[in-house]
This record gives structure tokens, C-alpha cells and sequence, in this order.
């Protein structure tokens, strides 16, 4: 991850003690920030670092507050709407802040587990609706526990200095006595394969490219940053509006980690259906196991199917592709689709990169491919079943079966 001091951002504010009242200058750097105290102190601040809080009070209209509070010490500094409100701008993603209740009201809960819960809030001061990953973060945590959480969060906010459009940014995060909270934009639009249950399963070939062409995107600028994600699957690809393949997202960076952290390069994550055959074996790993991933994305919107598979020797997964191979031919009836999705799965020396794929024939505009054949299945209780193919087709209808997976 560089680390560069690039002035961002400068402003003065009152800094207020014990009645008393001075100018102070804070400015903000690409990966720190440092905030003048009197004529001699100078606050330092590194991004992420639990040791500094900042709460905003915005309830004034007429003056503005930002308290910066330390492990020995709270700076209260005042200013005028727009001062504060731009300096917020630009601290948010990058710095604790507290008082989370007083900036949000909860909506509905949506996901609880002993690591923490998912929350649809309403942000009182922006009028928005957000979505809060919020982790608990007691004394008792395990220590690996307390490291991935911090992972995850030091990524989404080394992420949230650009605008990659199919990113999900972090907004803010949050320090309070026992959780960790990580601010994002509510998608609308659900997850992936909520867009395909509204098309039918059967999304327009022209989507189908669009989808994959953004997500590439994407995945081409994490790896371009010395990001793998390790976890692309179905549930992970949201939209923030309904049925928008233009407003495609990629979320959920808990398993993800910068390509140069070699302790990270050794553990096997993911999701079972869309983990590249080398993350089975004892050897080291790069970031085209997430070009394996998506290809198995790839492959659900072309077919509307998801492998499961018991063995996870290479020669399984040799037969594997080939199935999947042979059902994209036969719904396609494109040789184009079947060449990238065979060179999005081949063995990691032959594996193609993310703009090896952007390169490929089939995202060129003069690509003739028909319209997908419309395949018809039971509709899944979740996207994120295991679903095993019974390969017997009628002579009839030709209509796939699937059996889930106990």
C-alpha cells in the first residue's frame, strides 16, 4: 500500500479551551492528517487509528462543532457550517468518528451473527438510507478475529480514496465502546441473483456483458492496487439501484488482502463453487483465483446453474470445466463465450488476467452473439444453494433438473 504526503485539504477552525479562543489549522494529507494545537503543538493522525475519535455536533445551525478526542486529552474546535461540513467531507472514510446514534436512525435489521449484525439505518443529517456492518469488538475478541476485522476495514478505506465506479465505497466508520461500525450505501437493488430472479433467469446477452465488463473493471483495479478480494461470488455482487446492471457493485472485502501480506497468501477462504482448484493445494496463490470466481459468476448468467462438487482433485475440476463448457455451448451456441470462459478457468500459468479478458473478443462491439436460449429451472430459495446437476434431459423439452444439495 503507498503511502505518500500529498496535501489534500486545509482549514482553519476556533479551537476552544477553557474559554479561550485561537485560530487552529488542520490539514489533511493523503494518509494522515495533522491538526495544530496552540503555537507550538501539532496533532498527528494516522488513518484507521483507533487512538483518535472525532465526534461532529450539527445540531446547531449557527455554529458547528468538531471535538477531537484522544486517550489523554478532548479538543473541541467550532466553525461555520460549510467549514466543518467540507471538513467532514473530507475526513469521512478515513478517521474514527463517534456518537453513532446521534447520526443515524435504525430502519431494519437484516443479518445477526456472533460476529456481529447487518443494519439498514436512516442517516438524519445526509437523508439517505445506508447499510452498517457492525462488528463487536470486546476485550475478550480473539486476537485473529480483532486482525481481520481491522484488515478488512484498512482496505475499504484504502479503497474509499478512489471512485471505482463497481466498488461499494466505505462512507464512514465508527469506534464505540464494544463495536466497530463500517458505513455503506444502501444497494436497492439487492444482490445479483435477485437482478436475475426479476429477469426471468434469463438476463438479455447484452447485460450479460455489461455485468462482466464492470465487474472485470473492477477486479482490474483491485489487482492494479495490489488487492485480491478472495471471495467473488453471487451474494458479493449487489446493485445499488433495481434491475440497473449499470449500477453493479462489488461488496464485502472480509477475506480480502494486499497481494504483497504474505501471511495472508497461505490461508484457503472463500465460498465452495467458486474457489480456484489451486486454493486446494499447499502452494502459494495470486490474485487470478479471483478471475477463476468470477468465471464462475460467468457461468450462472450465461446458464442460470451452480456447480457443486464433492472432490476437489485437479483432475475433477478438469471434468468440471468441460461440463460447464459444453452447457454454455449449448445455451449460447457461441464458440466466443465458451473460448473466455475456458481461458477464465484454465490452470493459473494459463489463466487470463483481468485485462486479458477486457481484451477478449467477446467484449468487442462488433461481437455478433444471438440472444441467450432462455433455460428454465426451479426457482432456488437463496442464491447461494449448492446445486448439483442430474444430468438427464427429456427428449421432450430438454428441461435441466436440479436437485439440491443436502
Amino acid at each position: 500500500m503507498k503511502i505518500s504526503d500529498t496535501h489534500i485539504y486545509y482549514c482553519y477552525l476556533q479551537y476552544s479551551n477553557q474559554g479561550q479562543f485561537s485560530q487552529q489549522k488542520f490539514t489533511i494529507y493523503d494518509s494522515y492528517l495533522t491538526i495544530q494545537i496552540g503555537k507550538i503543538e501539532e496533532l498527528k493522525i494516522e488513518y484507521c487509528s483507533q487512538d483518535v475519535v472525532f465526534e461532529w455536533k450539527l445540531e446547531d445551525p449557527n455554529q458547528y462543532e468538531v471535538i477531537v478526542i484522544t486517550e489523554n486529552y478532548s479538543y473541541t474546535f467550532l466553525g461555520s457550517k460549510k467549514t466543518i461540513q467540507n471538513l467532514k467531507q473530507y475526513l469521512d472514510g478515513k478517521v474514527f468518528y463517534g456518537n453513532f446514534i446521534s447520526q443515524y436512525q435504525e430502519i431494519q435489521k437484516l443479518k445477526k451473527n456472533k460476529q456481529g449484525e447487518i443494519i439498514k439505518y436512516y442517516s438524519k443529517y445526509q437523508n439517505i438510507e445506508v447499510i452498517a456492518k457492525i462488528f463487536n469488538f470486546t476485550q475478550n475478541l480473539e486476537r485473529h478475529s480483532k486482525k481481520l476485522i481491522f484488515n478488512e476495514l484498512r482496505i475499504c478505506q484504502y479503497l474509499s480514496q478512489y471512485n471505482q465506479e463497481s466498488i461499494l465505497k466505505l462512507r464512514e466508520f465508527y469506534l464505540e465502546k464494544d463495536k466497530i461500525i463500517l458505513i455503506f450505501d444502501y444497494c436497492e437493488g439487492g444482490t445479483l441473483y435477485s437482478y436475475m430472479a426479476q429477469n426471468n433467469f434469463c438476463p438479455s446477452f447484452i447485460d450479460i456483458r455489461k455485468i462482466m465488463k464492470k465487474l472485470l473493471l473492477a477486479i482490474k483495479f483491485l489487482h492494479k492496487h495490489n488487492i485480491m478480494h478472495r471471495d467473488i461470488k453471487m451474494d458479493n455482487i449487489m446493485l445499488l439501484e433495481n434491475n440497473n446492471p449499470n449500477s453493479i457493485q462489488v461488496i464485502d472485502f472480509g477475506f480480502s488482502t494486499f497481494i504483497d501480506d504474505l501471511p495472508y497468501l497461505i490461508e484457503r477462504c472463500g465460498t465452495p463453487g467458486y474457489i480456484a482448484p489451486e486454493l486446494y493445494s499447499e502452494n502459494p496463490y495470486d490474485e487470478l483465483i479471483d478471475i477463476y470466481s468470477l468465471a464462475q459468476i460467468f457461468f450462472t448468467l450465461l446458464t442460470g446453474r451452480k456447480f457443486a462438487y464433492e472432490s476437489h482433485s485437479f483432475k475433477t475440476f478438469a471434468q468440471l470445466h468441460k461440463k460447464q463448457q459444453s452447457i454454455i455451448r449449448e445455451s449460447t451456441k457461441n464458440e466466443i463465450i465458451v473460448d473466455l470462459f475456458q481461458n477464465m478457468t484454465n490452470s493459473p500459468e494459463k489463466r487470463y488476467n483481468s485485462m486479458q479478458c477486457l481484451n477478449h473478443q467477446y467484449f468487442e462491439k462488433t461481437s455478433k452473439i444471438k440472444q441467450l436460449t432462455c433455460l428454465k429451472f426451479p426457482l432456488l430459495k437463496t442464491p447461494f444453494q449448492l446445486i448439483k446437476l442430474k444430468e438427464q434431459q427429456s427428449q421432450k423439452d430438454h428441461q435441466d433438473r436440479f436437485i439440491n444439495q443436502k
